[in-house]
Parts: C-alpha cells; sequence; structure tokens
C-alpha cells in the first residue's frame, strides 16, 4: 500500500512533464536519498522521493470493525485497520543547484495545485481504489538538520510533505453470527 501511494506521487510527477531534460526521460525516482554519494545508486541528477516516517493517525483508531450486513443473521468483522500518515521527502540531486531549485519550486507548485491523488488499481475491482491527501510540512530548522544529518550529510533542496490518511487492513475477514433473541430469567437473591 505505501509503495502504491508514493509510485501515484511519482507517477504524477514525471506525467507533468516539468521535470524532462531529454524527452521521456525519466527524472522523479522513488529511492532511498541517503545513498546519494554512490555514483551506482541511480540518483544521481534526478529529483527523489524518500519515505522518512510513517505514523499512526490515532485520532481513527476507534473505527468501527463491522462492515455492512451481508443477510439478516451475520456480520463481517475485518481486522482492525491501521490509518497512517506518511512522511515523505522530494529531494533535488540535479547536476547544478539552479535546476534543483527549480525543481523543487515545480514540485511545490503541482502539489499545491493538486493536493488530493488518486489511485486507480489496474483490475477491474474499483474497491481497491483509494484517494489521498498530500500536503506541505513544516519542519523546523534543527530538525531538518537532524534528518540530513541521518541520511549522511550532504544537504539539498528538498521539501517534506505529509500524506494523509492511509487504510491497512487484512484481507480475510470474520463472519459473526447476530444475536437474535436474549432470554434473560429473574433471579431471586436472599
Amino acid at each position: 500500500m505505501i509503495n502504491k501511494v508514493l509510485t501515484v506521487l511519482k507517477d504524477h510527477l514525471n506525467n507533468s512533464g516539468e521535470f524532462e531534460d531529454i524527452p521521456g526521460e525519466i527524472v522523479v525516482v522513488l529511492d532511498d536519498i541517503s545513498k546519494h554519494d554512490s555514483e551506482a545508486s541511480g540518483i544521481e541528477n534526478k529529483v527523489v522521493i524518500t519515505l522518512v516516517n510513517v505514523e499512526e493517525e490515532s485520532t481513527l483508531k476507534n473505527s468501527s470493525r463491522y462492515l455492512t450486513p451481508q443477510t439478516q443473521d451475520e456480520i463481517n468483522m475485518e481486522s482492525t485497520p491501521a490509518y497512517l500518515n506518511l512522511y515523505a521527502m522530494v529531494s533535488a540531486n540535479r547536476s547544478s543547484y539552479a535546476k534543483s531549485l527549480a525543481n523543487i519550486s515545480k514540485v511545490i507548485e503541482i502539489f499545491q495545485t493538486n493536493s488530493t491523488l488518486n489511485y486507480q488499481d489496474d483490475s477491474d475491482d474499483r474497491t481497491k481504489d483509494f484517494s489521498f491527501r498530500i500536503e506541505l510540512h513544516s519542519v523546523p530548522f534543527e530538525q531538518l538538520s537532524y534528518v540530513w544529518g541521518l541520511l549522511g550529510g550532504k544537504v539539498m533542496p528538498s521539501v517534506l510533505y505529509k500524506i494523509s490518511i492511509i487504510k491497512i487492513v487484512a484481507k480475510n475477514t470474520t463472519s459473526v453470527k447476530l444475536i437474535k433473541d436474549v432470554n434473560i430469567k429473574e433471579f431471586k437473591i436472599n
């Protein structure tokens, strides 16, 4: 699920046509930016999307586990879903600093105008489709310095986004019989 969300981001940026140096070139990639010092890493002269944090959305933690009844005699119960917020960093690891700044500006512009993105599954099953929100996430300078320190120390133009809300749930459901009758007997206690 997380890979699908980040792939939607990557495809949305690549399909904009704003980052190509050569027509048809794939500039935006999904990879680990901490590998930026390695020449063979495949992120040289690219705009890189990296997942930096996953956080549970606690406000939705107590949602119902029961699905719409299929029959009058039973109801389906699913595993408790995990609602997640993802934090993704988009970094411009371009050959020129000016191009890196221009690319980060374009990323911000594209996601400001399209803050809700959709995933459409390749199959005909539309229940697998979902949408999610993406919003700019501001980080204090000290925390940003700490993040780049963890990622290898070489600071480059980047922007951090919060992606809300991704629902991850197990595919299997359990059928539960409904209680139809309640038999209450009166007991006298002396």
